[in-house]
């Protein structure tokens, strides 16, 4: 889409010293004190633009010019430059320069002449073609877009910042219906012959008044829902919970798996120490069998003792018997060769209860081994299951506290992105609501050719930047399409924060509808100027700096000096602080100093105030 934005700005003739004012792409200030010209440079910015001077709106530079004869106006656009000259007092502007598709000649700041500046102006936003615009809620009236019936999103003077009225709304104008179809046709594309003017079935006042209170005190009800979580969310410090999550769920595993290993090696160790039980048993069945035998050769050792120390004390003897075969009586002598036999014996019983002996004690030994391994198993498994249940299962322990956590950051995320759609939603119903037609007359509300879908992105953007400025209940902002002005709160602009709000309300609402123009790549200048939008914003003395609204707005317009030129002109007082000249930061600071000995005094050369003469 095509761009311009502003290069430089002279003043010359009558025998002065041109008076030069160097513009920069990014963020520009024009600063100084009253009576400096500052707002004369704006003055010569808009007769450049086409202006016509009225009695109700006269131009300051075209009565009281101080012998200058005549304004330069150099533009850039993609294609080269743009040159605008037009002598003080005269309705020609000249038109130079190197843009190839720029006619050079002559063209008139009236509207209904055939050659007028308005279609070079449109052509540099990329308009070739004529559209006509509704002009009256009447249907059957269109007017032609011009550029200036739109430059008042872009260009706003000193005398309309503080208006109470919308800033979408050309100031002065006596109707609405012509402003709200120019900037339906920039936000869309759509002009008077796409429209259709369908009316709407009646509906009660009473109950379309009623039923916008609830959707609106849903609206309020879902935003304060949004902030709660939001500011839930931001406090965790924790931008992406599922990356999180992902984190704690794998130092949780690699922890299971210290657990399980440590479960799988005490049961191991567990299974050895039922093995040692068992060969220990083994052994001690053995004992008891070695004990049992042990008992059994020293009753063997007494009984043949017995026998052969009896037997030794007694003399062989002759006895007489009769022989069973014969029957005849002879001598039988009484046989002692068993005690030999049981001498041999007791010696052999003995050697085994030696040997037994030996035995005894290599199973005692055994058993001592097989007991300390035991013990040596026992203490390592109560180690390591120590270790499980007092380092490993209360740092698994936090780590599932920690994992639950994050998935309550989840549900909270997921319970936001539901509360954000249900916002979305009720917003929608109510910006339909107050657009509905009620009345039976024929009258076409232009209001009702709006999309909420364009609408609802610029209010994110006018959202963000006064969030950014620190403006009290910004959340809840938004577009009421009964007055085509913004609410904070439910409230209107003039009674939200007081009238001395509306110049800083008027330029944020501007800023973001002729920003989000550029975002939407919609037809729109790449420049934006306003003057003494912090002249009236008057705030609470006992603020830090960093919390004030004029502190934290310049900030921001500082922090997107990149984005596209803006032009601020407004009282060095009034400043919360004076920027740095920066080309890295796109910061470009004009300063008059109403010192004829101290820097620029003003603005035009020459022309000084009559009691700094």
């Amino acid at each position: 889409m095509n761009r311009f934005y502003i290069d430089k700005l002279t003043v010359s003739g009558g025998g002065h010293k041109t008076t030069l004012i160097d513009f920069k792409p990014g963020l520009n200030f024009i600063l100084g004190p009253s009576n400096t010209g500052k707002s004369l440079v704006m003055d010569c910015l808009d007769y450049a633009f086409g202006f016509t001077p009225k009695k109700n709106r006269p131009s300051k530079i075209v009565d009281n010019n101080y012998g200058y004869e005549r304004i330069a106006l150099h533009l850039v656009t993609a294609n080269g430059t743009v040159i605008l000259e037009r002598k003080i007092g005269d309705t020609k502007i000249a038109v130079s320069g190197t843009d190839p598709t720029v006619d050079h000649g002559s063209y008139s700041v009236g509207h209904k002449a055939k050659k007028n500046i308005n279609a070079v102006y449109l052509h540099l936003l990329g308009i070739d073609e004529v559209h006509s615009v509704r002009s009256a809620e009447n249907g059957s009236k269109t007017q032609d877009l011009t550029w200036r019936s739109m430059l008042h999103l872009f260009f706003i003077r000193q005398a309309d910042i503080a208006r109470e009225s919308s800033a979408l709304l050309a100031p002065g104008s006596v109707g609405h219906t012509a402003s709200a179809a120019v900037l339906l046709y920039l936000l869309t594309g759509q002009d008077a012959n796409d429209l259709v003017a369908d009316e709407d079935p009646k509906i009660s006042e009473a109950k379309k008044k009623a039923l916008i209170g609830y959707i609106q005190e849903k609206v309020n009800e879902f935003t304060r829902r949004r902030e709660t979580l939001e500011e839930t969310l931001a406090s965790s410090n924790i931008t992406d919970p599922r990356s999180s999550v992902e984190q704690v769920r794998k130092e949780t595993a690699e922890l299971q798996a210290q657990v399980d290993e440590a479960t799988k090696e005490s049961q191991q160790l567990m299974s050895q120490i039922y093995e040692w039980n068992g060969k220990l048993s083994e052994s001690k069945t053995v004992g008891h069998n070695f004990a049992v035998l042990r008992q059994q050769y020293q009753s063997d050792i007494r009984r043949i003792g017995f026998i052969v120390d009896g037997a030794s004390t007694v003399s062989p003897a002759r006895k007489k018997v009769k022989c069973p075969i014969c029957g005849e009586e002879t001598e039988r002598v009484q046989d002692t060769s068993f005690i030999d036999a049981s001498a041999a014996e007791l010696e052999k019983i003995k050697h085994h209860l030696s040997e037994l002996s030996d035995a005894q004690h290599s199973v005692e030994h055994q058993q001592e081994t097989i007991i300390a391994t035991i013990r040596t198993l026992e203490e390592k498994k109560k180690a390591i299951d120590t270790m499980i249940s007092e380092q490993l299962q209360p740092r698994l322990s936090v780590f599932e506290e920690k994992l639950e956590q994050q998935l309550s950051l989840i549900r909270l995320t997921s319970e936001l992105e539901i509360v954000r759609q249900n916002e979305t939603q009720y917003r929608n119903e109510l910006f339909n609501k107050e657009t509905e037609e009620t009345s039976e007359s024929s009258k076409h509300n232009i209001y009702e050719d709006y999309d909420y879908d364009i609408i609802h992105g610029f209010e994110e953007k006018l959202r963000e930047i006064l969030q950014a400025s620190k403006i009290g209940g910004a959340a809840s902002a938004r577009l009421n399409m009964e007055n085509f002005d913004i609410e904070i709160g439910g409230f209107k602009k003039s009674v939200s924060m007081d009238g001395g709000f509306c110049g800083i309300l008027n330029t944020i609402t501007t800023l973001a509808m002729s920003g989000y123009l550029i975002d939407l790549d919609r037809n729109a200048p790449g420049f934006y100027a306003v003057d003494s939008s912090l002249t009236q914003l008057s705030e609470a003395e006992h603020k830090e700096q960093s919390d004030t609204i004029k502190q934290n707005f310049i900030e921001y317009l500082i922090s997107h000096a990149h984005e596209r030129q803006v032009i601020i002109v407004e009282q060095t007082k009034r400043m919360p602080f004076v920027p740095d000249e920066s080309d890295e930061n796109g910061v470009h600071v004009i300063k008059f100093s109403r010192n004829k000995k101290e820097g620029r005094y003003g603005f035009l050369n020459e022309v000084y105030n009559p009691e700094d003469q």
